[in-house]
C-alpha cells in the first residue's frame, strides 16, 4: 500500500488538498472520484528528512520491547473487544507516552474503516514490514487474534536474540577499547620522546616506530576530516545497499553465509508457513506470504523458486531438497508431508531452528571475548614492539 499526496477541487469548487492510502494510482484516481474530487496532482509521498528522523527517535524512546508488549495486550483485549475498542482503550492508557501519538492516530484510522495493516503502514518505520504482513494475513483470515498472539512470541523471541548477540559484545569492544585508549597514550606520550631524543642525537627512529608515530600524529591533526569521511562513506554504503538491488542482493548472501542469521531466517519461515496453512491458507499462497514478508532478497527468491515449484505440481519435500536447505529439516517435511502432518512437522523444524540459534547464543560470548583478548593483544603487542625497539637502538647511538 502506498501513500499520495493530492490537491483537486470537490463539487463545490473548494479545493482539497490531503493524503491517501492506495496500492496504485489508478485506485487512488478511483478512490478520489467516489469522493467527488476532481484531481488537479496525484503523487506518491514520500516522507522528509524531518519526519524520518522524528520516526527514528521516536522507536528508540519507545525501545525494543514496546512493540512486543503492544502486540501482546492487543492479543488479550480482542478476546472480549472489537479491534477499534482494544485501540482506543491501549490509546487511553497511554496518555503522555511516547506511544500516545501512534495509538491516537491508529484509533482514528481503523474507526474510518482502514484495515489494521494500512493503518499500521504509517508507522512502517515503528513496526517493521514483518510485523505489518503478519497483521495483513490476520485481516484476511479473519484471525487477528491469534496472528497478533503469535507475533508478539516472535517479536519477543527475535529482540532476546538481538540483546543476548549486543551482550556478548560488550567484553571484547571494552577490551578493543582499552587497547585504542593504551596506543593513543603511547603514540602521542612516549614516542615524541624517542623521536626527540633520537633527532637530538643525529639517528633515525625504526621503521615501525615511525608509521605509528606519523600515523598518530596525522590522526591528531586531521580527526574531524577522518571522521567526516567515515560518515560519508558509511551513508555512501547505506545509499547503495537502500538504492540498488545487486549490491543488497550480494549483502543479503553475505549474512545467509553467518549460521546464526541463516538460523534465524529458517525459524521466521517455518513459524510463518505452519501459522499460515494452520490458518487454511494453502502451501503456494503461504509460502508466497513468507516470501513477502521476508526482507532478505536471498531468501525472497528461494521462496518464490519454491512457490513456483509447487504450483507446478512438486511435492514441497523436493523442491526444498533442491534449495539446499540443511537435511534434518528435508527428512521432517519429507515425513510430515506423506503422513499429512505437514503443521506439525514445520513446527518442530521451527523448535530445532530455535534450539541451534540459542546454542550458537551460548557460545557467542565465550568466542567473542575470545576474539577480542587476542586482537586487543596483538595491538598492544605491536605497540610494545614499537617502543622496544628504539629502546634497543639508544646503545647504538651512546
Amino acid at each position: 500500500m502506498k501513500k499520495f499526496k493530492y490537491r483537486g477541487y470537490d463539487a463545490q469548487s473548494v479545493e482539497r488538498v490531503g493524503t491517501l492510502e492506495a496500492e496504485s494510482y489508478s485506485e487512488a484516481y478511483a478512490a478520489l472520484n467516489y469522493q467527488g474530487v476532481t484531481v488537479v496532482k496525484l503523487e506518491v509521498a514520500t516522507p522528509n528528512f524531518l519526519q524520518t528522523a522524528e520516526n527514528f527517535l521516536l522507536k528508540l524512546k519507545l525501545g525494543g520491547q514496546w512493540r512486543t508488549v503492544f502486540f501482546r495486550e492487543l492479543s488479550v483485549m480482542l478476546g472480549v473487544m472489537t479491534l477499534h475498542e482494544s485501540l482506543k482503550t491501549l490509546s487511553t492508557a497511554a496518555k503522555n507516552h511516547p506511544s500516545e501519538k501512534i495509538l491516537s492516530e491508529l484509533v482514528t484510522a481503523v474507526g474510518e474503516g482502514q484495515s489494521f495493516g494500512a493503518a499500521l503502514e504509517r508507522w512502517e518505520i515503528i513496526f517493521g514490514g514483518d510485523a505489518i504482513q503478519s497483521v495483513t494475513i490476520g485481516d484476511k483470515s479473519g484471525n487477528l487474534q491469534d496472528v497478533t498472539a503469535r507475533l508478539a512470541t516472535q517479536l519477543e523471541r527475535n529482540y532476546s536474540t538481538e540483546k543476548k548477540i549486543r551482550g556478548a559484545m560488550y567484553y571484547p569492544v571494552f577490551v578493543l577499547l582499552a587497547a585504542f585508549a593504551a596506543a593513543i597514550i603511547l603514540i602521542n606520550v612516549t614516542l615524541p620522546v624517542f623521536e626527540n631524543f633520537f633527532a637530538s642525537q643525529g639517528g633515525e627512529l625504526p621503521l615501525v616506530t615511525l608509521i605509528f608515530l606519523r600515523g598518530g600524529k596525522f590522526l591528531a591533526e586531521h580527526w574531524l576530516l577522518i571522521l567526516f569521511v567515515l560518515i560519508l562513506i558509511g551513508v555512501g554504503i547505506a545509499t547503495l545497499i537502500h538504492r540498488f538491488e545487486a549490491v543488497k542482493f550480494f549483502v543479503d548472501k553475505l549474512k545467509l553465509s553467518i549460521k546464526l542469521l541463516r538460523e534465524v531466517e529458517l525459524r521466521n519461515f517455518f513459524g510463518r508457513l505452519s501459522f499460515l496453512i494452520d490458518s487454511g491458507v494453502t502451501l503456494d499462497e503461504a509460502i508466497k506470504l513468507c516470501a513477502a514478508a521476508t526482507k532478505n532478497l536471498v531468501v525472497k527468491k528461494i521462496l518464490s523458486d519454491i512457490k513456483f515449484s509447487v504450483e507446478r505440481g512438486e511435492s514441497f519435500g523436493a523442491v526444498i531438497s533442491k534449495e539446499k536447505f540443511p537435511p534434518l529439516y528435508v527428512g521432517l517435511i519429507v515425513t510430515g508431508e506423506a503422513g499429512g502432518e505437514i503443521v506439525n512437522m514445520l513446527r518442530q523444524c521451527e523448535s530445532m531452528a530455535d534450539f541451534e540459534v540459542e546454542e550458537i547464543l551460548r557460545t557467542l560470548p565465550a568466542k567473542a571475548e575470545i576474539f577480542g583478548t587476542v586482537l586487543a593483544g596483538l595491538i598492544v603487542a605491536t605497540l610494545v614492539f614499537a617502543v622496544m625497539l628504539p629502546i634497543l637502538d639508544v646503545s647504538n647511538l651512546l
